[in-house]
């Protein structure tokens, strides 16, 4: 008997990945690298066919630089969402500052955090897929189709929950400043 593996079985195993990793990162790494998400998800929307032409030599760069490859469009928009990702988290020069957060509800956080993270990850890169194979990715997989059905709530509710996270934060550290009586 061959066991085949399914995309039910890839994805499971990347949710596990992305919030074992938010959880060894803790919070600020966890936020940083969301914030990298989102930025390298903007850049690989707006410039993704740009690059792809340049890649298949349809665009001359300063009017005399071009190179011809045979990678897809998803493999270009994949590759620069990646790469975009790992150089903005381990080299951006931003930092996420919230106040100190412990115990459970910390933990909390960074599990919501890198379980979002890690959906808007697989959202975005199904996402870029050519339509046929999108369509036989989510036709294929039960956990892909859950996915698809809430792309929204993977780029909403990080940013809402940065919000009340902050206000919790500093709610926290207004209550630890003033004195007890």
């Amino acid at each position: 008997m061959i066991v085949v593996p399914t995309w039910d079985l890839f994805i499971t195993r990347f949710f596990i990945v992305g919030i074992g990793y938010g959880v060894i990162l803790q919070r600020e790494k966890i936020l940083a690298t969301l914030i990298s998400t989102y930025i390298a998800l903007a850049v690989a929307t707006a410039w993704g066919d740009k690059v792809f032409e340049f890649f298949n030599g349809n665009s001359i760069l300063f009017n005399q630089f071009w190179i011809r490859s045979n990678m897809s469009e998803f493999s270009i928009k994949a590759l620069l969402f990646g790469l975009l990702i790992v150089l903005l988290t381990l080299k951006g020069d931003f930092s996420v500052s919230i106040g100190k957060s412990e115990g459970m509800v910390s933990t909390v956080f960074v599990f919501i955090y890198s379980f979002l993270n890690t959906g808007l990850i697989v959202e975005s890169i199904i996402n870029f897929l050519p339509q046929t194979a999108k369509m036989t990715i989510i036709n294929q997989s039960d956990i892909a189709t859950l996915v698809m059905n809430y792309d929204i709530a993977w780029v909403v509710v990080p940013a809402l929950l940065m919000i009340v996270g902050g206000f919790l934060t500093s709610r926290a550290q207004s209550a630890a400043a003033s004195p007890s009586a």
